[in-house]
């Protein structure tokens, strides 16, 4: 692989088959819904959103950017502010391979690459770690606080509260368990772990670089805690931006929802569509989870439905200028062995 590719990870024909098969039943889920609901009364929603829409979009670029700040506040060295647009579409790159691709953490190790230009690998793979961890922590803060007003406010069926409390515990314990992974020492312990397979074994020669990733997670907890706490306040305001996108939807299709309606779907949604990562950018599931949400706080289902299309024409919105990082990204290389030869051809070295 040329420097500045993209790693392309080996495909099984059946994993590929799988990923068309839950795609296909995504679509499925999202025809039904359509046809079920009606989509008379959900266009007419849809119409009431109208050019809202375009300012949704814009104002969830708030959100992005906090995000972003949020990975760059744990980054180590931090890079000036200078690198912060090109370190901006690397977020965006990450972001749209995540929404994209099932499982939710392609993103990570296309940020490690394009980030390892710049930071150098290792520091890279760090500070990807620490965002994931910091913004995991604003996730759980966040939905603890949006289901607990929905608790309180809303009446809700005992399944439905007991789903709502599972989710949270779940949220609870993977936080819980990757911090105490990485205080254990994540990528020291796995390459040592794996090592120890023959099909693996090349992997020790890693072992020291690893162990020095482990190690300076584990420095930036102990001695970078304002930059640590400064990313965990930038990801919850994040968050926060989708809530703040909630409501402006809601009020439009309903215009007697508040604020606790608007947090109550952002958190309970947000949980749904976590457990919905197995599904190819969640499609037809995440719909369909946010249209239930929606009925069960109190909007209608065609209401709930045109939420979720919003909610999903936004999404892909922000998707394309990641996609098309990925894609410059993914054509530099072609484009300096071409360079290349016709540097070759000039000097007489190769042939045309």
């Amino acid at each position: 692989m040329e420097t500045g590719g993209l790693a392309r990870p080996a495909r099984t024909p059946g994993r590929s088959a799988l990923r068309l098969l839950l795609a296909a039943a995504g679509v499925a889920l999202l025809v039904w819904l359509l046809r079920t609901v009606g989509w008379t009364a959900i266009e007419e929603n849809l119409r009431t959103i109208g050019a809202l829409f375009f300012v949704v979009v814009g104002l969830y670029g708030l959100a992005q950017a906090a995000f972003f700040l949020g990975w760059w506040a744990v980054m180590e060295p931090r890079p000036p502010a200078s690198k912060l647009p090109g370190l901006f579409g690397v977020y965006l790159a990450g972001d749209a391979a995540n929404y994209l691709a099932p499982g939710g953490v392609a993103g990570e190790p296309l940020k490690v690459r394009l980030l390892s230009d710049t930071l150098g690998a290792g520091p890279a793979l760090a500070s990807v770690t620490l965002h994931k961890q910091v913004d995991l922590i604003a996730q759980v803060v966040f939905v603890l606080g949006g289901i607990g007003v929905a608790l309180a406010r809303f009446p809700m069926s005992a399944a439905a509260r007991a789903g709502a409390i599972f989710g949270v515990v779940l949220l609870g314990a993977m936080l819980g368990g990757f911090s105490w992974a990485l205080r254990r020492g994540t990528y020291g312990g796995a390459v040592q772990w794996l090592s120890r397979f023959r099909i693996f074994a090349r992997l020790v020669r890693h072992r020291e670089k690893a162990q020095a990733v482990d190690a300076s997670i584990r420095r930036f907890h102990d001695e970078r805690r304002a930059g640590f706490a400064a990313g965990i306040g930038l990801c919850f305001l994040g968050w926060c931006g989708g809530a703040l996108e909630t409501w402006i939807v809601l009020r439009r299709l309903a215009p007697g929802s508040g604020w606790a309606q608007a947090l109550g779907v952002e958190a309970l949604s947000n949980v749904a569509v976590t457990m919905l990562l197995f599904l190819p950018g969640r499609i037809g599931g995440a719909e369909g989870a946010r249209a239930g949400i929606c009925v069960l706080l109190g909007l209608s289902p065609a209401q709930g439905v045109a939420y979720g299309l919003v909610r999903r024409a936004r999404e892909i919105v922000w998707a394309l200028p990641g996609l098309a990082v990925i894609l410059a990204r993914t054509l530099r290389p072609r484009a300096r062995g071409s360079e290349a030869s016709i540097g070759k051809l000039a000097r007489g070295e190769a042939r045309p």
